[in-house]
């Protein structure tokens, strides 16, 4: 291979630039994230499938429709193959009822809650959460304007029950309140594809959101609203005024590794180890010496980087439901990954000016 071969190839290769979240990333961000845990839905639906109630349930059914085949055909003058005829369709179609079933509930109720969770709170404003910044709405002094129409000879008029126009205005935190809270974005040809966060906070966050029902209480309210019945109370009736708490707050020299996503055609590409890599070294310059990482049932991939490459422990597993589903807490020290690490690091990053 000539050496201009060489130097073209090296020329045509991708750009990617990891920097700190911008403003004009929140579409990218908020797409990047409900598009990646939507891709891991069968990994939940296949967790649900090795748990024992899952089977537990469906053989009890399956078993229950068996034993109705022959109250259904006596007294009928049918063939003799009807009655196995009739057990093959209940086979096929109870399984494919129960598959779509788990389907469903983790599709529509388990992934959307948790990205509605995330998207309302932390992804609404990542530069208020992670970047330390307050964002305020100031009304609009329009008194210039006001003078301006004066002087014009057209007749306007106005709705007096419009609200007054207001821009957003955002300043820093004062240095005492600030956290070495940080995101991350990295991009590929200027277009967003990875990110990830590290979370520090002082003092509880509360959910944003109002309290939602549990989930099998608004499975209940849509299976009664899907075949038009009555709601019963048991599946209305709910506590609003307590607050849910989004993130606790954090032990001294501690933070969260979160919102770790990439693009799906990029996910073999050891991004996710850059992006890790970056958190880890903001954590060591910023005086980190804990930095923990949450997973669930669907994660797999994730907890597998976290522990292989990255020599994260496990130190809580917690069951959040009755079908497989978990919450794992891992830990990692800062000073033990620098260690093993730091070398690798430094040819990783190229300053760039922008």
């Amino acid at each position: 291979m000539s050496e201009a071969q060489s130097s073209s190839r090296t020329e045509e290769s991708p750009k990617l630039v990891l920097r700190t979240y911008q403003a004009s990333d929140l579409n990218y961000v908020d797409h990047l994230y409900y598009s990646t845990y939507f891709a891991l839905v069968p990994e939940g639906v296949r967790r649900k499938l090795w748990s024992p109630l899952t089977w537990a349930i469906w053989f009890g059914v399956y078993s229950y429709l068996l034993f109705i085949v022959p109250v259904l055909l006596s007294g009928m003058d049918v063939p003799s193959w009807a009655s196995l005829a009739l057990k093959i369709f209940f086979t096929f179609a109870w399984g494919a009822v129960g598959f779509a079933a788990l389907f469903v509930t983790t599709d529509r109720f388990e992934v959307v809650e948790k990205i509605e969770r995330a998207r309302q709170n932390d992804l609404s404003d990542p530069e208020v959460y992670y970047l330390n910044w307050i964002k305020r709405e100031v009304i609009v002094d329009d008194e210039d304007i006001k003078q301006e129409k004066d002087k014009s000879k057209k007749r306007v008029t106005f709705d007096k029950d419009a609200k007054p126009a207001v821009e957003i205005v955002r300043e820093r935190k004062p240095e005492a309140e600030q956290t070495p809270s940080h995101f991350w974005v990295l991009s590929m040809e200027g277009t967003p594809c990875a990110m990830v966060g590290l979370a520090c906070n002082r003092e509880d966050i509360m959910d944003k959101r109002e309290n939602l029902m549990p989930g099998w209480k608004r499975l209940g309210v849509a299976i009664c609203r899907r075949y038009h019945l009555p709601i019963p109370k048991v599946f209305t009736a709910q506590d609003t005024t307590q607050r849910n708490v989004f993130a606790k707050a954090h032990e001294p020299n501690s933070a969260t590794l979160q919102r770790l996503a990439v693009r799906y055609e990029f996910q073999t590409c050891g991004l996710s180890t850059l992006l890790i890599n970056r958190a880890m070294t903001w954590a060591n310059e910023h005086g980190i010496e804990r930095v923990y990482a949450v997973t669930d049932e669907m994660m797999m991939a994730a907890e597998q980087i976290l522990q292989l490459r990255h020599g994260f422990k496990r130190i809580e597993k917690r069951r959040v439901g009755w079908f497989g589903q978990y919450e794992a807490t891992w830990v990692c020290d800062v000073r033990e990954w620098m260690e093993k690490n730091n070398e690798k690091t430094k040819p990783e990053y190229k300053k760039v000016s922008n």
